[in-house]
C-alpha cells in the first residue's frame, strides 16, 4: 500500500480526550474566578494565569478538534493559522493603541481640562475676571435662545412650475 494515499481519520478516543481536556481547562479558569480563590493574588498573577489557561485551551482545540497538526496539509494549515493569528494581533493591537491614545489626541496633548479660577460668585466681578483673562463672556440678557439665525422669513426664489 502506498503511504501517500493513507488517510488518518480522527478516532472517537481523540475527541473524548480533547473534550475532557477542554472541560478541565475551562473549569480550571472558571472555578477560581467564580468562587473567589484568586482574590489574594496580585492582578498580574491573575492575568498571567488566565491567559495561560486560555492559550492551553486554544492548543487543545487546535490539536484535538481542528486536527491542524496532522495530515498531508499540516504545514499549510499551520501557516494559515499563524497568518490569521498575526492579522488578528495587528487588528486588536492597532485598535488598542488607537483607543489608548484617543484621549491624548483629542485633548490637545494635555489630557486635562483647564478651568479658570474665579474667586468671587458675583456676576459682575466674574465677568470682569474672565475678561481680564481674555475670555469673552455674554451676559444673560445678551444670550440668544435657540439658534443664532435671524427669524426673518426666507424669500421664495422658486417659481411655480406650470
Amino acid at each position: 500500500m502506498n503511504m501517500q494515499n493513507e488517510t488518518h481519520s480522527p478516532s472517537t478516543g481523540s475527541y473524548l480526550v480533547g473534550f475532557i481536556l477542554a472541560v478541565f481547562f475551562t473549569l480550571g479558569s472558571f472555578i477560581p474566578v467564580m468562587y473567589g480563590m484568586m482574590e489574594s493574588w496580585a492582578i498580574s498573577t491573575k492575568v498571567v494565569y488566565l491567559i495561560g489557561m486560555a492559550l492551553i485551551q486554544i492548543i487543545v482545540q487546535i490539536v484535538f478538534f481542528l486536527h491542524l497538526n496532522s495530515g498531508p496539509d499540516a504545514k499549510w494549515n499551520l501557516s494559515a493559522l499563524w497568518f490569521s493569528a498575526i492579522c488578528v494581533f495587528i487588528i486588536v493591537g492597532g485598535t488598542w493603541w488607537a483607543i489608548s491614545h484617543l484621549n491624548y489626541n483629542m485633548m490637545g496633548g494635555s489630557g486635562r481640562v483647564i478651568e479658570p479660577e474665579i474667586s468671587s460668585r458675583d456676576d459682575s466681578s466674574v465677568s470682569e475676571q474672565l475678561l481680564n483673562r481674555g475670555i469673552s463672556v455674554r451676559k444673560q440678557s445678551e444670550k440668544i435662545l435657540g439658534s443664532e439665525m435671524s427669524m426673518e422669513p426666507v424669500p421664495n426664489t422658486q417659481s411655480p412650475v406650470e
